[in-house]
């Protein structure tokens, strides 16, 4: 058996042939193996889909595609898993990123789950991305959900997604739990930053993302200037009409009275945050916050400068 590789699926032919041992049979005749499915195989998985199964989830299929197409499919134990009737009633997602990326993966693949399976199939609770930074120890429990927040409104700021105040992040621009890992590992002080953002947000009510990606952004340019723009926030020193401090805080506190269900997005909090900051740099006076409306365009984010 030769081990050459397949650039189209990235498994040797002897990985494909082993996929066919190391079988375990459960008490019921359920049977689990690792099997390496090619987008034909993954095919011929979805023609047997369960009429009644859940609806696609299109970002979620898109992230692991991405993750497919990069080497970063991981094996984390989750099954395909086929009823006693041969039909597809778990794992759906991952067929058609199988078959979208052109690539094959492996994947754990159990069989013969009964009817009575199917009450209880997914009724737990999943882990999520928090679960994961913790679990990894790439975050303290305390800060996971914020350095989750803070890394996912990062990457996307980078990445051009988050063009204007009314922008949100949403669909493709989620990260797979792998997309995360990495870009935890790859911003500096992140956890510091969630712990500072979660501090900075009882003087001033914005979303902990913006705020913590805010303290990044700020800080790579002056850190003794960052540090002076958040103590002025927090200790609420203004100085009249027109100074940039009592113009953010002023926007931000209508903007939280202006109804019951009003909440102020990452994107929106982000445009207040720089351009706050670059007012405040340049010694420029700032008498409003435009963000625009749906009619005239958005006012695009400014860059920190």
């Amino acid at each position: 058996m030769t081990r050459e590789k397949s650039a189209a699926t990235g498994a040797t032919t002897q990985d494909i042939a082993s996929s066919a041992t190391s079988i375990a049979v459960g008490p019921n005749g359920e049977t689990a193996q690792y099997v390496y499915v090619t987008p034909e195989m993954a095919l011929e998985f979805l023609a047997a889909n369960i009429d009644r199964n859940r609806n696609v989830k299109k970002s979620r299929i898109s992230g692991y595609v991405r993750d497919i197409q990069s080497d970063n499919w991981v094996l984390t134990g989750e099954a395909l898993k086929f009823d006693v009737r041969g039909r597809l009633i778990d794992g759906q997602n991952r067929c058609h990123a199988i078959v979208s990326a052109g690539r094959g993966a492996w994947v754990l693949v159990v069989r013969g789950i009964s009817e009575e399976a199917l009450v209880v199939l997914d009724s737990g609770s999943a882990r999520n991305t928090g679960d994961m930074l913790i679990i990894t120890g790439l975050a303290e429990r305390a800060d996971a959900k914020d350095v989750g927040a803070i890394a996912r409104l990062h990457v996307a700021w980078k990445a051009g997604d988050v063009k204007h105040a009314a922008s949100h992040i949403g669909g493709s621009a989620q990260l797979t739990k792998t997309e995360m890992a990495e870009a935890v590992m790859s911003i500096p002080d992140i956890e510091f930053a969630a712990r500072h953002a979660r501090l900075m947000y009882r003087y001033l009510r914005l979303p902990v993302s913006a705020l913590g990606v805010a303290f990044l952004e700020f800080s790579a340019l002056d850190v003794d200037d960052t540090v002076e723009f958040f103590n002025r926030i927090r200790d609420g020193i203004q100085n009249g009409p027109g100074d940039p401090f009592l113009t953010l805080s002023r926007r931000v506190s209508n903007d939280l009275h202006g109804g019951a269900s009003r909440r102020i997005l990452p994107g929106q909090a982000l445009f207040y945050l720089f351009r706050t900051w670059n007012a405040f740099r340049s010694g420029e006076t700032l008498i409003k916050l435009q963000i625009g409306s749906p009619q005239a365009g958005f006012t695009p984010i400014p860059t920190p400068h």
